[in-house]
């Protein structure tokens, strides 16, 4: 779900609206840092006071005794001096017990600081703080796969990483997960995977990295990955010359791509040969106007799909993270006359410190003007008593007007641990009224879901929070159901898939089924 704050003043004039965000990669925080017992245990507190305060529903999904056993367990072992980066880890594991993504500790963002401070200070030349150069994912095992292996002459897509420096792969995963805030554990493991390298950097496993790889049906073996400067994480490395790869055991054609047709914020669209139109639809947010702006997306691809006529639609949300949560009706409306919501309802919890942000990223005289009450969502925040709930808003199931140009054919919607939030509410609308075919793996997010996070600082460290104020009940209406959306048709990617550069799914979605619009 989107940050109604960020948006909340925008029909009433664009650029009276501060960004939040805006300072964040200038402060004076080093991970390096280190903190006394005392402060770190203050800003455990203080943790837990915008949690109780700001949170909708806490213990919605986790009870109350879980969360504290935790937090007594930090407690407990809080050493007499830490890093921030390990502090901010033990804090993250308090708060990842609630099983919320959008409520979370963003320790990585110490890396990127750091990565950032190093690139600025040395060219990649004479570069000492190297990263992981690989590209990491699960296979069908949950096993970590090189996806592709980033100019390392060691390494090759549909290597199993093993082992790193001596440890375990498996094991650090296992150890890692408690410290990510997620919907699920799907999502936590996809999650390790795609931010592999950092996750490194930031529990000290660094370069030159010494692994236990295995190819596809092979035996074990040890390599050695010198790793790459961390500028490469800002800036594109030099092209060095392609080497041959090792084949796949079972070769399969590539899938063929035709040029990018339509290419905005929210999607780009292309012809998959010979008659698949395909949208890899990675976003529902385009900042402050994103519902007209998507509005007018979604008339424009129908327009160009109208024009392609395709025999399938293939709607790729696979790497989908979320945003507006409303816009997507726009695009069902152009392929159902089925009745729908995306969710049931949604209710948002008043605190103080939610109208403190309101009012910080409001400038003055707009703030005094009462800016912050022109739009409806945003006055639910300021018409009661902080502590509050909101009357929840519920959404009827509604036919909603077809949309022209309105296309008929087969709709496959594909599916995986990397699509979350707002992605995930369109995946179940999709899936639970019928709208299209599902295919691929479980969502990573689930759909009783929270949203509307806001950033907090921590006092002492200066560690940033972010802290959900809204709930939603899923489409179906369920309040019980925590369980991820699972696809009409499951498939799933082999480390040999990933060696072949194989799509598993996008191939299944090319003979997508008939549906009914009705």
């Amino acid at each position: 779900m989107a940050l109604v704050f960020a948006g909340m003043s925008a029909a009433a004039c664009g650029v009276v609206v501060k960004d939040p965000f805006a300072n964040w990669g200038n402060d004076k925080l080093v991970p390096a840092d280190t903190m006394p017992r005392a402060d770190a245990l203050q800003d455990l507190d203080a943790l837990m006071a915008l949690l109780e305060h700001v949170h909708p529903d806490p213990y919605r999904i986790r009870p109350r005794q879980a969360v504290h056993a935790e937090r007594l367990h930090v407690t407990e072992t809080m050493p007499a001096t830490l890093p921030k980066r390990e502090l901010c880890l033990r804090l993250s594991r308090v708060i990842a017990v609630i099983d919320d993504g959008h409520t979370s500790m963003n320790c990585i963002d110490l890396i990127r600081l750091e990565w950032r401070r190093a690139t600025d200070a040395s060219p990649p030349e004479t570069q000492r703080l190297l990263r992981f150069p690989p590209f990491i994912r699960l296979d069908d095992q949950q096993h970590l796969i090189v996806s592709w292996h980033g100019d390392s002459p060691t390494v090759d897509p549909g290597d199993r990483l093993l082992r790193v420096n001596g440890e375990d792969t498996d094991a650090l995963i296992a150890a890692w997960m408690p410290e990510i805030s997620h919907d699920t554990d799907a999502g936590r493991r996809a999650e390790i995977a795609r931010m592999f390298r950092a996750y490194l950097a930031l529990h000290g496993i660094s370069a030159p990295y010494r692994l236990t790889v295995a190819a596809p049906g092979e035996p074990p073996r040890e390599v050695t990955v010198e790793g790459e400067p961390v500028n490469y994480s800002f800036q594109d490395r030099p092209k060095v010359p392609p080497r041959p790869l090792p084949p796949p055991a079972r070769p399969r054609p590539f899938a063929v791509f035709g040029p990018i047709k339509l290419e905005n914020a929210f999607f780009t669209y292309r012809i998959l040969e010979p008659d698949v139109g395909y949208v890899n639809f990675f976003s529902p947010l385009d900042g402050l106007s994103t519902v007209s702006r998507f509005r007018k997306a979604v008339d424009a691809l129908f327009t160009q799909v109208a024009s392609d006529g395709p025999r399938v639609l293939v709607l790729d949300i696979r790497e989908n993270g979320g945003g507006e949560d409303t816009v997507a009706a726009e695009l069902l409306r152009h392929m159902t006359r089925k009745p729908f919501r995306l969710f049931a309802s949604t209710q948002i919890k008043r605190s103080q410190e939610a109208r403190d942000f309101a009012n910080s990223i409001v400038r003055i005289p707009f703030r005094w003007l009462g800016l912050p009450y022109l739009s409806s969502e945003a006055r639910r925040y300021f018409n009661a008593k902080p502590g509050t709930m909101a009357k929840p808003i519920e959404r009827r199931i509604v036919a909603h007007p077809p949309a022209e140009p309105f296309y008929s054919g087969p709709v496959c919607v594909l599916t995986g641990p990397h699509t979350y939030s707002a992605a995930v509410e369109f995946a179940e609308a999709v899936k639970t009224f019928g709208l299209a075919t599902v295919v691929g793996e479980e969502t990573g997010g689930q759909p009783n879901s929270f949203g509307n996070q806001i950033p907090f600082r921590l006092p002492h460290s200066g560690l940033t929070v972010t802290i959900a104020t809204n709930r939603g009940v899923r489409a179906s209406g369920s309040l019980t159901d925590f369980e991820s959306v699972a696809p009409d048709i499951v498939v799933r990617t082999t480390a040999d898939d990933m060696r072949g550069f194989f799509d598993p799914v996008l191939d299944r979605a090319r003979t997508c089924p008939e549906r009914s619009i009705e």
